[in-house]
């Protein structure tokens, strides 16, 4: 008897393996992505409210040019140094991680060298949105 309830049971579950995979709706596959997608609140008025403008200068061509010279990891390592200092911290804080690890996928000699001239934690995070996160547009 179980012989002749197997192949049926087998069927079953490919039947509602089929039915959930190519019945459901686009939109039920795409939510978990959409959930990942930064959300912006709308303000009162109900429009997004626009991005923050920096008043940055923009970028020479020195600055430019070694926006797209990359850094080894002794210079990633000292500006995470510099920024821990600039926080109060000790140098060799295991906060400043986070920085290295972001200077050894971004960094370039361009921030590196606004790192040095730094003397405030929000001139090091000026240099991080600058030079880190730039994609080398003016």
């Amino acid at each position: 008897m179980q012989r002749n309830v197997l192949p049926w049971v087998l069927l079953a579950v490919a039947i509602v393996v089929a039915v959930t995979v190519l019945g459901s709706p686009a939109s039920k596959v795409a939510a978990p992505a959409a959930s990942t997608a930064v959300s912006v609140a709308p303000t009162a008025s109900g429009s997004v409210p626009p991005a923050p403008t920096y008043n940055d200068p923009p970028m020479d061509d020195a600055q430019r040019r070694d926006l797209h010279i990359r850094v080894g990891h002794e210079a990633c390592e000292e500006g995470a140094k510099r920024i821990n200092e600039l926080e109060g911290l000790s140098p060799t804080d295991p906060k400043g991680m986070r920085f290295v690890s972001a200077c050894l996928r971004h960094g370039n000699v361009a921030w590196y060298k606004c790192m040095l001239e730094t003397k405030t934690r929000p001139e090091a995070g000026t240099c991080n949105r600058r030079f880190l996160n730039s994609d080398g547009s003016p």
